[in-house]
Order: structure tokens, then sequence, then C-alpha cells
């Protein structure tokens, strides 16, 4: 009996497994960001566990309402953030980057097929869903 309770638990261990890699294939890719046709940020994701990646180009402007808005016209040539402390719960990538000293949390949410929104936690105007689409090709 105890061999079959054992081959039942890891049974659901692996199909948890699977699932979990199911969920983290939703978010792999390069995914964009746009304001009037212009390319305000690129998050990159990549396997691993947990999934990691980076962001680059992010020249994201809000005004105090939290809308966006036109990007500065500075050419923003940033090097790209990694990113850290990855954690995927359901249809949500929870991460951070480092900006100088300050640790920047945010919440990466498929919303459906190739497309996402992004959230950031904590920051001191409180910014709307900025919508991502995930680059074909």
């Amino acid at each position: 009996m105890s061999k079959v309770i054992n081959s039942l638990l890891i049974c659901a261990g692996l199909c948890l497994h699977a699932q979990g890699s199911d969920s983290a294939k939703r978010f792999l890719g390069e995914w964009t960001a746009k304001f009037k046709d212009k390319i305000i940020c690129t998050i990159r994701l990549q396997a691993g566990d947990p999934i990691g990646g980076q962001s680059e180009d992010c020249n994201i402007n809000v005004d105090a309402n939290g809308d966006l808005q036109e990007p500065d016209s500075a050419n923003h040539s940033d090097e790209p953030s990694p990113i850290i402390n990855a954690k995927l719960n359901g249809s949500t990538l929870t991460f951070e980057e480092k900006d100088g000293d300050d640790i920047l949390k945010f919440e990466f949410t498929i919303v459906g097929e190739g497309k996402a929104e992004l959230k950031i936690v904590g920051s001191p105007v409180a910014v709307k869903p900025i919508p991502f689409s995930r680059r074909q090709g």
C-alpha cells in the first residue's frame, strides 16, 4: 500500500511541476510596451528556475494620475537591468530590479494571448498598469 501512495505522490509532484513549467512558458520571450507607437520598455524573459531575464531601454513617464506620458526626448541607452527575485504565482510573475541603491518591485501579469500588464509596486505615484505585447518572431 505504501508503494502505491509513494507512486501517487511522485506522480502528483511531477504533474504539478509540469503545470508550473507550462505556466512559465507563457512568460518566456521578448515583451514590449509602446506609447504612440514608440517602444518605451522591453522585457526579455528566459527559462530557468526561477525565470530570469532583463529589462532594457525603459523610459516610462507618468503624470500625477498615473497615466503614461510622452517619454523624454533624451536617447535612453542604459545597460540592461537584470531581473532578480523572480517568483511565479499563476498568471503573475513578481520580480525586482536594482536602481542604484533602490530596489524596484514589479508584477507582470498575463492578461491574454501575447498580452500582459506591468504594475510597479510601491511607487510614490500610483502608476496605472502598463500594457505589454509579446514580440513575434
